[in-house]
């Protein structure tokens, strides 16, 4: 804004009108005359005016509606009112200013106060017109930032967020102190059935801690999605995270892996508070502690891989939640985790209505009003059914291809089955088959367990008679892994023939291993009986294919599996 401004007069006096102008117009101001407060007012325009100057008339009060008027046409723009006033009473002087009067000027008129007060008040124009521009810069900048965080936030929730988040036996609570949470919640189907679910809670608040939740869910839901086990999942999540994220961040996460099938899960604990799974058999929920160091923080060579392997029935429940629970204050500013969550560990609570219960304690305690961190909650209704032929629900339907024939052969030792999961590999190449990636679901599950029971029962030779006690499913997976780690030979043979024509496909599948062998003849394929917790998985595959057959006394399994192109 240049020095020199436009000035409006306005005063009844014409001698001092004449006066007061042209000590203005010498001191290089443009000067617009006014002979009264009306015209005042007609004459105002605040794109072009910078200053009034307005005559203390002998009645007060016409002086003070034509100020506030003046305000009012200016709309929150900037323009001083200098009261000129013969008057020295302190008294009329101060109701001057009281009406939002910037200054005054004294009659009769001085040029060099006048001048004095001109450029003081010029000075504050200038730094007023600074001002606002730099609001506005401001103004837009935040515009700009929230546009850009509103994108943002709807990348991320895309990202972070599965249509599996939507299934019936899935509860969740996902509070955040910020527009972006640093708590993360993840659902995905298991190509074999069952679910994979985390839930994370990175260190800081808002954008930076959201950041790492983006390689996480990539990695969560591609490599569940192609059948990766949660035991390699959990690595590449950790080595991601590592490699990406700055030392001071990490994720505190619980994984579980539900196996429908085998009415089991297996549960990972890197950091968070501890899960609680309720049991009908059972006066206390178990407690299953953080056994791990959160993922970011070692090296993928030093990686911790302890899990708790746990059984269930239906109507048994799992509750999961983030330490903001525990940091979360009353209205009051005492713990509420002191005074309301207890009540959980006592079973004082249905164990289906924990989260909902939570929810309105949380509520009621003021909790919710002013969060000291980001809280998140996970319940999930444990059924036989979960996640049992939902993986393919958001499949796209079948587009017309070219008939498919192909076999291979994949054969692996002792090495190899220590080392490497082949489901996964082997399924990308199955599903290439015109039609059969819709039934990717059915396909991996009777994959799996055909290899499951070649490497456990025929070359491991374990046995599922620990299976009949919940406490023995813990038990069975330690033998397996101990099993697994000390094998020095052995192998399993997966043949795969694949042929197709224009209307119908077919899938042939042999899984051999070098055990022993089994009674085949003894296995009732009987899917009904509940009673027995183990054994499912053979009278699924019987339903699945459209032949079933053992061969070289058990040792050698094959499998039909045909579908029809739409």
């Amino acid at each position: 804004m240049e020095a020199n401004i436009t000035i409006l007069i306005a005063d009844e006096a014409t001698p001092d009108r004449v006066l007061l102008k042209t000590i203005f117009e010498q001191l290089g101001h443009a000067v617009v005359v006014a002979n009264d407060g009306r015209e005042a007012i007609d004459l105002f325009d605040p794109e072009l005016i910078q200053l009034v100057c307005l005559g203390v008339t002998p009645s007060f009060c016409n002086s003070r509606s034509v100020a506030l008027e003046i305000q009012r046409i200016a709309n929150g723009v900037f323009v001083p009112i200098v009261f000129l006033s013969g008057d020295r009473d302190s008294v009329s002087l101060l109701d001057c200013l009281k009406i939002s009067g910037t200054d005054y000027i004294s009659k009769p008129y001085c040029s060099t106060i006048i001048a004095a007060k001109l450029d003081a008040m010029t000075r504050i124009l200038v730094m007023q017109k600074t001002l606002a521009k730099q609001n506005q810069a401001l103004s837009q900048y935040n515009e700009m930032l929230v546009y850009e965080q509103e994108v943002a936030k709807v990348v991320y929730e895309n990202i972070t967020h599965s249509n599996c988040l939507s299934d019936p036996a899935l509860h969740t609570f996902h509070y955040g102190s910020h527009t972006f949470n640093g708590d993360v919640i993840l659902a995905a189907y298991k190509p074999n059935g069952g679910m994979h679910l985390l839930l994370g809670d990175f260190t800081g608040q808002g954008l930076s801690a959201a950041i790492g939740a983006l390689p996480l869910a990539d990695i969560f839901f591609d490599w569940t999605k192609k059948g990766f086990l949660m035991r390699q999942i959990l690595p590449e999540i950790n080595a991601r995270l590592k490699r990406i994220l700055p030392p001071d961040m990490f994720c505190s996460a619980a994984f579980i892996d539900i196996k429908a099938n085998d009415k089991s899960m297996e549960i990972w604990n890197g950091g968070l508070p501890d899960l609680l799974f309720f049991s009908q058999f059972e006066q206390q929920p178990k407690r299953l502690i953080s056994k791990n160091l959160p993922l970011g923080v070692l090296s993928p060579a030093d990686f911790e891989f302890a899990i708790d392997p746990v059984s269930f029935q239906a109507g048994d429940a799992l509750l999961v939640y983030s330490d903001g629970l525990f940091e979360a204050k009353t209205a009051q500013g005492t713990s509420f985790y002191e005074t309301m969550v207890a009540s959980l560990y006592n079973r004082e609570v249905l164990s289906h209505n924990g989260l909902s219960w939570l929810i309105d304690r949380m509520a009621q305690a003021g909790v919710l009003e002013s969060p000291h961190d980001d809280i998140s909650c996970l319940e999930v209704s444990l059924t036989p059914q979960i996640g049992v032929h939902s993986a393919d629900a958001s499949e796209p339907s079948y587009k017309q291809e070219a008939p498919a024939d192909f076999s291979f052969e994949y054969r692996l030792n002792a090495d190899s089955l220590r080392s490497t999961d082949p489901l996964p590999y082997i399924l990308q190449i199955i599903t290439t088959a015109p039609g059969l990636k819709q039934y990717a679901s059915h396909v991996f599950m009777i994959l799996s367990e055909l290899y499951s029971n070649a490497l456990e029962h025929g070359v491991l030779r374990l046995s599922s008679d620990k299976k009949n006690t919940l406490e023995g499913f813990a038990s069975y997976y330690e033998e397996r892994e101990q099993a697994l780690c000390a094998l020095e030979e052995g192998s399993v043979t997966i043949q795969v023939k694949a042929t197709s024509d224009s209307a119908s496909g077919e899938l042939e599948l042999r899984v051999t291993d070098s055990g022993p062998g089994f009674d085949y003849q003894s296995v009732a394929f009987d899917l009904d009986n509940t009673d027995v917790p183990y054994n499912r998985g053979l009278a699924l595959l019987n339903q699945l294919c459209e032949k079933l057959e053992f061969s070289h006394g058990g040792r050698s399994v094959s499998a039909c599996f045909r579908w029809q192109l739409n």
